[in-house]
């Protein structure tokens, strides 16, 4: 019989995680129940006592009675994620759901996120609505987030719905869809774009599909990058033709739309798997902020309204210099053969002479700055025109055919001529 785990405080929301199991069960799957509690009151209706959790992690739950609530909840925020990831390798759970405000949130979609990429979880929350960021909820993975609509302080018209429609959501995937990402056997690449530099990077996937290759686009606005980088890591991809390197850019900053704390991993996890890679330039001359957001000298600044609350704006000068030796620092590390391909009318639309981000002194610094690589296992490339063209995107794809074929994942019989 599948299996789907609840994650839940039980003694807060002890009356929430008995529905669940009732709605569960009802549909002719099994709950296992998990309990996350730290307050000092008795749990009840569980499974998996959180004292077998802590335990799991090698810590007496006597042994954190002590602690403040703050450290109890980081240690059982690691602890649960430990055990499901445990016993989902076990195979005793086909899939996770939880209901709950913050405290409960963190914890479960912190063992959510253990699980592979395929694998059903849904987490109804009141943290997805507001001005909120759901990089901690969701982070790499594909976390099914509802709204709760109100506070989880019991069962009334809203909370029922709500958690029936979770527990719903999630029992169908277990029954008819969920399981966990399997390569098959076609050759997989994966290309970064955004709207900006859509039109080449859309070219580029299908004249790769043309060729018998499985293209996969990924959003470079925060996170796409990054789960590309972790898909990489996981063996799910053969190559990457990273075409739009934004969000190094917007790393520096800190801040904006295309700003997420796993920038860190562009250029880095599937280099250290030494993934066949072509990189280029696309979306590192400029920043994405929200109106009311603006980083500072807008006066000296060349922006357009990308729609009614988000402005491109194009870095300045000394921006420029300093975001480009982050690009070209993490470029000088790689250490083994790749290719980089630069444009030479624009990274981006909107960027060529009379356009709204013509700028050519910020793209003569970033260019510069490239060409001036020393690492000797960086090819670079020059492709005419801008790369966010249909043309400049089919040369990328060849080059990353060529990519592929020096490093033997694919054989001379492949041919774009």
């Amino acid at each position: 019989m599948k299996t789907i785990a609840i994650i839940g405080s039980c003694d807060t929301k002890y009356r929430e995680i008995c529905y669940m199991r009732e709605l569960i069960e009802a549909q002719g799957v099994k709950a296992l129940v998990i309990d996350v509690a730290t307050g000092p009151n008795p749990s009840k209706g569980y499974d998996i006592s959180r004292e077998e959790v802590a335990e799991s992690a090698g810590v007496s739950w006597q042994d954190m009675e002590s602690k403040s609530k703050g450290e109890k909840i980081s240690f059982m925020t690691e602890a649960v994620a430990g055990y499901v990831e445990k016993i989902y390798q076990e195979r005793k759970v086909d899939g996770i759901v939880s209901a709950g405000g913050l405290q409960n949130t963190v914890m479960a979609t912190a063992a959510m996120q253990r699980l592979p990429i395929g694998v059903p979880k849904v987490m109804a929350t009141t943290v997805a609505s507001g001005r909120k960021t759901f990089e901690s909820i969701v982070a790499d993975k594909d976390i099914v987030t509802i709204p709760s609509i109100c506070d989880f302080t019991g069962l009334n018209l809203v909370t029922r719905q709500i958690i029936a429609n979770a527990c719903a959501a999630c029992v169908g995937m277990v029954k008819n869809a969920g399981k966990p990402l399997e390569k098959g056997k076609k050759i997989v690449v994966g290309v970064t774009l955004m709207g900006i530099t859509n039109a080449g990077a859309c070219a580029a996937v299908d004249e790769l599909e043309r060729l018998g290759i499985e293209a996969i686009g990924f959003h470079t606005t925060g996170v796409g990058g990054a789960i590309m980088e972790k898909m990489a890591e996981d063996g799910l991809i053969n190559g990457i033709l990273d075409l739009t390197t934004h969000e190094i850019t917007q790393e520096y900053f800190k801040g904006g739309f295309s700003y997420g704390e796993d920038a860190k991993y562009r250029l880095v996890k599937g280099v250290q798997k030494k993934v066949p890679l072509v990189i280029s330039v696309g979306g590192l001359d400029f920043i994405d902020f929200c109106v009311g957001e603006f980083p500072e000298r807008m006066d000296e600044r060349v922006y357009m309204m990308h729609n009614a609350n988000t402005a491109h704006i194009k870095l300045l000068p000394d921006e420029a210099e300093i975001t480009t030796q982050r690009f070209v620092d993490r470029v000088n590390k790689i250490d083994y053969p790749v290719k980089l391909l630069i444009p030479t009318d624009g990274m981006r639309h909107n960027t060529r002479k009379g356009e709204e981000l013509y700028y050519p002194e910020v793209d003569e610094i970033i260019l510069r700055k490239i060409k001036n690589i020393t690492n000797p296992n960086v090819e670079i490339i020059t492709i005419p025109g801008n790369l966010d063209t249909k043309e400049w995107g089919i040369q990328a794809a060849h080059h990353m055919i060529d990519e592929l074929k020096e490093r033997g994942i694919i054989g001379e019989e492949v041919s774009y001529k």
